[in-house]
């Protein structure tokens, strides 16, 4: 037996759509995955990185071009495939450079300098349009190389000797600052950025100064005899206050002799010497000390021995008998028989007392 369905309701969009993906699901699935290829081939276009410490500048193709009033900061973005955004880098920069200069009197100089500088964010779309990725060789470079070329040719060479170097690196910030800003009648600068700076010159540092070698040498000459003069007026005022110092010790001296002169007695001078003495004896250096004197004390210092030296005896005050040799050998007196019981003659000698 057969059932017809006699509903008269047609099928529903969803019913109708699960038919037709039932009927299409191969043709589906391939649009799906070219898309999603399509998608992943266009992705670095639409989807932009901005890294940390830069900016993105926006470049519209149907719109007007480059984006002067507004930047992308750090972090991920959308745009159309069609756009173009260019990074800069924001964070602070150095180069060094050497530049040759003229001086006052025409002597060339080489004066090397460092410069600190960055990118101003808000601007930077400005900096992309009027200079490009080579700002620096546009705007940085040549204008250092300006302010360095006058401040070198008001100047002689001589006088970058006695010169603060701070002094120069001041010109060359404060001028750098102040030479950087838009132009006013820049018809692309928003309103509130007018006279602002593109470039931010954070600081100028002069590394060297080089001079030829034989102005060099010159003035190492010039300045070693200005130096050898400060010496010989240094040495005279030494001199003068060595001669104020001796005076002063010399009446120092003066003063204490005047003062313990009555009170130095022998005793005292005794009692000075023992303790020099025993300072000797205890010494554990080698040495030879020969005693004598009164007080039994060190010869060199036995300074109170007031001895004197007695009378010494003479051929005339105690004269001897002349002796001749004896046949036996013992002394007899010339013409005579020998002394009994007397002593053999002893020779003269000098006695000195204690």
């Amino acid at each position: 037996m057969t059932t017809i369905d006699l509903d008269p309701r047609p099928p529903s969009a969803l019913t109708r759509a699960g038919l037709w993906m039932k009927r299409h699901a191969i043709s589906f699935y391939a649009a799906i995955l070219t898309l999603l290829m399509a998608l992943f081939a266009i992705a670095p276009s639409i989807f932009v990185e901005v890294p940390a410490g830069h900016v993105g500048v926006l470049w519209l193709r149907f719109f007007g071009g480059t984006v002067t009033d507004h930047v992308f900061k750090e972090g991920l973005h959308m745009v159309f495939p069609w756009d173009t955004v260019t990074l800069y880098d924001a964070r602070l920069r150095t180069d060094t450079r050497k530049y040759e200069a003229v001086s006052a009197n025409g002597m060339a100089l080489t004066v090397e300098v460092a410069v600190r500088y960055r990118v101003n964010p808000p601007i930077a779309g400005l900096v992309h349009k009027l200079t490009g990725p080579m700002y620096a060789e546009t705007l940085v470079h040549p204008k250092i190389a300006s302010l360095v070329y006058e401040f070198i040719s008001e100047r002689n060479p001589e006088t970058f000797y006695s010169f603060d170097r701070a002094d120069i690196q001041n010109f060359l910030l404060t001028h750098a600052r102040k030479d950087f800003p838009v132009p006013p009648d820049e018809e692309d600068v928003p309103p509130h950025r007018t006279g602002e700076p593109m470039i931010r010159v954070e600081d100028v540092l002069v590394s060297s100064i080089a001079l030829p070698p034989l102005v060099r040498q010159a003035i190492d000459r010039k300045m070693e005899q200005q130096q050898i003069m400060q010496e010989y007026d240094f040495r005279v005022a030494r001199e003068a206050k060595e001669r104020d110092r001796k005076r002063i010790e010399a009446e120092g001296i003066r003063d204490f002799q005047e003062t313990v002169a009555h009170t130095i007695t022998p005793e005292y001078l005794r009692l000075r010497g023992i303790e020099a003495t025993r300072a000797f004896a205890d010494s554990a250096n080698a040495k030879t000390i020969i005693i004598g004197g009164r007080d039994g004390l060190p010869v060199i210092l036995n300074t109170a021995d007031d001895a004197k030296p007695s009378a010494v005896p003479t051929a005339a005050a105690s004269p001897v008998p002349p002796v001749a040799p004896a046949g036996d050998g013992a002394a007899r007196p010339a013409g005579g028989e020998p002394p009994v019981n007397s002593p053999p003659p002893t020779p003269n000698r000098s006695a000195t007392a204690p």
